[in-house]
């Protein structure tokens, strides 16, 4: 299975920061706080979401699920990889600097301006994490999400591991039970295949391929 560290790794970061810089020459850039939300349909009209600066949290709008995380530089709305825009929405976990515009008004932008290689570039690698999503949380054991889970953390800035303890981290991307995964947890510390201090996970040992 490819490792989620090396398709970030892959990130085509030039090309998204083209595409940001471009745009800003004739767009303002908006600050806005930790929490603030933006919808990727608004009125009836598909929107993109440009992150200059800063990290949100991509949630299922019905239960707070979070689907994934993008920081700086990211773009979120150039595809439909998304079945229902709608129930999905962004939500800044710290203070950010971006751009939201109408789908149509970044494809206006990049079509006058000979941009389509970035796009092009950007929507290979939305492609690759989404295939990297289904990858690692379809069609798998519960057992099997949780080590996932805990992998990505373990891949996570220093900030999240420090933060956000490996319970907490995977109940908010899985509809799991508390009571199943602090079990997994627990006995994974105890087995020494884990290391979790206060809840956060400070390394990871060796996991058992079976539990």
């Amino acid at each position: 299975m490819e490792n989620i560290k090396t398709v970030a790794a892959l990130k085509p970061v030039a090309h998204i920061q083209a595409l940001l810089d471009s745009l800003s020459k004739v767009n303002a850039k908006t600050k806005a706080k930790s929490g603030q939300r933006f919808q990727l349909m608004q009125n009836g009209t598909k929107m993109c979401f440009l992150l200059a600066q800063g990290k949100c949290d991509i949630k299922r709008v019905g239960d707070g699920l979070i689907l994934g995380t993008i920081a700086a530089p990211s773009i979120l709305g150039l595809s439909d990889l998304l079945p229902d825009p709608t129930n999905v929405t962004l939500q800044a976990t710290t203070h950010i600097e971006f751009l939201y515009l109408p789908l149509e008004a970044i494809l206006k932008h990049v079509d006058e301006h000979d941009l389509w290689k970035s796009v092009s570039y950007c929507l290979m690698d939305l492609c690759s994490r989404f295939n990297e999503y289904l990858k690692t949380n379809s069609g798998i054991s519960t057992y099997e999400l949780i080590c996932n889970l805990l992998r990505a953390l373990n891949n996570a800035d220093f900030e999240t591991r420090a933060t956000v303890s490996a319970a907490r981290y995977i109940l908010d991307r899985t509809p799991m039970s508390r009571s199943g995964v602090m079990k997994v947890l627990a006995n994974l510390n105890k087995g020494g295949y884990i290391v979790i201090k206060r809840g956060l996970l400070i390394r990871i040992n060796e996991l058992p391929a079976e539990y």
